[in-house]
């Protein structure tokens, strides 16, 4: 309870605690993260002082404090934050130490389980990677682990940490964490992998299958570990032992190019089909960087000529696509209110959409089967709710813009047309200042792609005007044309100006009359062609393709432009090939994998390493046996070996020196963040001075003017002094008169004081008097109290007869409209019975004159009827 209150009194934010700190004000999680690290650092360097049981203690129980009670999110590094820097620093240094002392202590697995709770989190996850370099120390400490359990602790937290890696050098870990895990995959690092039979044990099984997939993630596209990896084992012998691991198998095979292993067209498939179970599987979690790295190995498909042969004749990306679509419907319906699961929601969402724009590039290509017309309608409604995200919007657009030009392309403008709210808002989003430049580059595309559409040109025009591309120009038009050369302009904001320039020359194509004073208008200014400059030998195709769009245009500046290419172009720095280069030279590596693997066969073959090996154990046999015929090559043969064995020291040693040299290339990329943080930090308060020495300098003037005003009121003030004085005297004579006055009025007062005197006897009676009014007042309160308790009750009792009088009422009234009801049907059936009457009458005359006529013709028959004769 003392530490969680010496946390909850900790100060402030995560750098400064005092009021003039430049940091924002963080919320109670933040402020008690920092309490929590705090109390770690002080713990780690008292237990680095002591050295005792007691201290390490203390620094375990900070460790699960740390891991319980901080969030993820607390643990992303922000520019400045020093003191998050040094405790990862502390952190590492932590568990080096107890990694020296054993491998098997508790505090340092707790250590482990506080580096697997920071990676949750993607910019922990980053910085523990690439910044503190936290890889090479779990490397080491997984080589001295004999515990299954722990074993496959650090083989889940490796795979997570090394997605996605990146090693330009063969750093001095990677030889021996490589043949461990080859080991491992090979069942040779623990004796009793194998079971009676030959049969392998579920949890080896599942260990071997860490450790394939943490050697496919550092061999992806890093090339030093590729052939790091090629000279440390049997390539034939390892591809035999790793075909029945699926898409882990999959992946090593492939990136070992085909001169390892060729595949076959059902196997390349099963491997597509498998590759979308993985990132159907990631989906339902929200895995970014396990579903970042499955569709970054399926967008580098060009590199591996099988498997992109595959992709094209694979007929099954439709229903593949469509089951994505059902599992993130189904993971939508999840909980993501957390800013930490919904930023993971929108990633994941953005490498889906990558991966299906790729899929419509690729059905461009001869020999391709693939469509996703079947699909496109739903694929447009997904992807419509998440134009305006900030973490997938510039995806979404861009999905839109590749399913316009090689989609389903009538229907998504249909769709576009029916619906043009989605284009306000991604207009309204571009001309904010805060927009994210990539998202505001696909809508500039994605406008320009609609304004090609019959059915669109029409909501694209209703929806922009003039003072749009000024607000989306704003920057570069800022910069002063006079100094163009030496003023600083982002790229992105280059390519911002070039596309939304070709979206003004397509409009101004359709609406001469409103805009092409305009066009023209901008593109006289000189920051622009400066721009249009730069895209054009920029090492962007898209661009470059846009500006030459651009100077199709009648009134284009090709002089002014030529002139700010050629001042580019001649500029030392202005081609900006060294990091294209890199870029250039990986990709062409990664495409002539198989050359360079042919050409380096021999130092990559360990068949051939261990031939050598046996030839030497050989010769040295026959040495030691001394069975060499002649001496002098015996004695050759000795020297020989005797160099070889100095070569093995010195190897030794230079391995070892190479381990330290990495160790302190680690910790110098850690103290380097660390000064990283404290110059940020640095920066930050001295842009805070400055705007406190502009608050004060502009105090000061206020405080001088102030001076100057306060001396001519001090001025008015010593005049109006020598007016008062003239009227003071006049008061003092006045002040005479008064005191005279004052003596009668004492007279008076005693006067008064008898009267007071008297009155107060009076009010002393009338308080005992009032006293028993009170008492009395009291009483009448607790009746009063009684009496409103019981009309209380009687209103509640009220308040029900009303109730049961309204029902009787409503009761009453059902039951008189009955009656008007039944008295209109008595009168109506009495009606129709004075009628039947009237009928029955009339029938009864009628009977009655019947009866008289039968009588009648009765009578006249008898009359008529011959008598008998007698």
């Amino acid at each position: 309870m003392a530490t969680l209150r010496n946390h909850l009194s900790a100060g402030g934010g995560l750098n400064h605690s005092g009021p003039d700190s430049p940091q924002e004000p963080q919320d109670a999680g933040a402020t008690l993260a920092i309490g929590y690290v705090r109390e770690f650092r002080m713990r780690v360097a008292c237990f680095q002082v002591q050295r005792s049981e007691e201290s390490l203690v203390y620094v375990q129980r900070s460790v699960a404090l740390l891991g319980t009670k901080v969030l993820p999110a607390h643990f992303a590094p922000t520019p400045g934050n020093l003191e998050l820097a040094r405790f990862y620093v502390d952190l590492y240094a932590l568990m080096g130490a107890l990694k020296n002392e054993g491998a098997e202590g508790d505090v340092l697995w707790a250590c482990v389980g506080l580096v697997q709770h920071c990676s949750r989190n993607l910019e922990a996850r980053q910085a523990v990677v690439e910044h503190f370099c936290f890889v090479p120390l779990l490397g080491v400490l997984i080589r001295h682990t004999k515990r299954t359990e722990r074993v496959h602790r650090l083989l889940v937290l490796l795979q997570d940490l090394t997605y996605g890696i990146k090693i330009a050098w063969e750093e001095p870990f990677l030889a021996a964490l490589i043949e461990h895990l080859v080991g491992i995959v090979l069942c040779t690092e623990d004796v009793s992998c194998t079971a009676s039979g030959g049969s392998v044990r579920d949890d080896d099984d599942e260990n071997t299958m860490l450790a394939l997939s943490v050697l496919v993630n550092l061999c992806y596209k890093n090339f030093a570990v590729l052939f790091l990896f090629l000279r440390s084992v049997n390539i034939s012998a390892f591809c035999r032992r790793i075909q029945n691991y699926g898409l882990l198998a999959y992946k090593m095979l492939i990136i070992l190019s085909e001169d390892v292993y060729s595949f076959q067209q059902s196997e390349l498939c099963t491997f597509l089909r498998l590759s979308f179970a993985g990132i159907e599987d990631c989906l339902k979690h929200w895995n970014v960087a396990q579903l970042r790295h499955i569709v970054d190995f399926l967008l580098d498909s060009q590199s591996h000529p099988g498997l992109h042969r595959a992709m094209l004749s694979h007929g099954h990306f439709c229903e593949d696509f469509e089951k994505l679509l059902d599992q993130i419907d189904t993971s939508n319906g999840m909980d993501v209110s957390q800013e930490e699961t919904s930023k993971h929601q929108q990633i994941s969402l953005g490498l889906v959409f990558r991966l299906v724009s790729y899929i419509l590039q690729m059905s461009e290509e001869a020999n391709s089967c693939i469509s996703l017309d079947a699909i496109t309608p739903r694929l447009y409604e997904m992807v419509s709710d998440w134009m305006s995200s900030d973490q997938c919007g510039a995806a979404a657009i861009e999905l839109i813009c590749t399913l316009l030009r090689l989609g389903k392309r009538a229907a998504v403008a249909e769709m576009i047309a029916n619906d043009p709210s989605h284009v306000a808002k991604l207009v309204a989003s571009a001309e904010r200042p805060d927009t994210d430049a990539g998202q505001v580059l696909a809508t500039l595309r994605l406008l320009i792609a609609l304004l090609q559409e019959t059915k669109t040109n029409k909501v694209v025009l209703s929806k922009i005007s003039e003072s749009y591309f000024d607000k989306i120009l704003a920057a570069p038009l800022a910069l002063v044309p006079q100094f163009l050369s030496t003023q600083s302009l982002a790229q992105c904001e280059v390519e911002k100006a070039c596309f939304c320039l070709l979206l003004l020359v397509n409009v101004a194509g359709i609406a001469k009359k409103a805009y092409l004073d305009k066009c023209c208008t901008l593109l006289e200014q000189p920051q622009l062609q400066y721009c249009l400059a730069r895209g054009m030998v920029s090492k962007n195709e898209a661009l470059v393709a846009a500006v030459l769009q651009i100077a199709q245009f009648e009134h284009f500046p090709k002089a002014s432009v030529a002139k700010h290419v050629s001042a580019i172009t001649s500029s030392p720095g202005g081609m900006m090939t060294k990091a294209s280069a890199v870029g250039s030279d990986q990709v062409e590596q990664l495409r002539n994998l198989s050359s360079i693997f042919k050409a380096n066969r021999i130092f990559t073959d360990k068949d051939m390493v261990q031939r050598v090996n046996a030839l030497l154990d050989n010769i040295g046999g026959i040495v030691s046996r001394n069975e060499l015929a002649s001496a002098p090559t015996s004695q050759v043969i000795e020297l020989y070996n005797h160099r070889i064995e100095s070569l093995n020291g010195t190897v030794a040693s230079l391995q070892q020196r190479l381990e330290q040299a990495g160790e302190q290339l680690t910790i110098g990329t850690q103290q380097a963040h660390v000064q990283s943080a404290e110059l940020e930090r640095f920066q930050s308060s001295n842009f805070q001075l400055l705007i406190s020495q502009e608050r004060l300098q502009t105090r000061c003037k206020d405080l001088k003017q102030q001076k100057v005003e306060l001396k001519s009121n001090m001025t008015i003030l010593l005049k109006q002094l020598s007016e008062n004085s003239v009227q003071l005297q006049a008061n003092e004579r006045r002040l005479t008169v008064k005191k005279s006055e004052i003596a009668d009025l004492q007279k008076d007062c005693e006067n008064l004081r008898s009267k007071l005197s008297a009155k107060s006897e009076e009010l002393t009676k009338l308080e005992a008097h009032n006293k028993e009014n009170i008492s009395r007042i009291d009483k009448l309160k607790k009746s009063m109290a009684a009496y409103e308790q019981d009309m209380t009750e009687k209103l509640r009792t009220i308040g029900e007869r009303d109730r049961e009088l309204a029902k009787t009422q409503k009761a009453l009234e059902e039951q008189r409209e009955a009656c008007k009801k039944s008295e209109d049907l008595i009168s109506v059936l009495e009606t129709q019975l004075q009628e039947r009457k009237a009928q029955i009458e009339s029938l009864e005359m009628e009977q009655k004159e019947t009866e008289d006529l039968r009588k009648t013709i009765m009578s006249l028959m008898e009359s008529k009827k011959p008598k008998r004769k007698a």
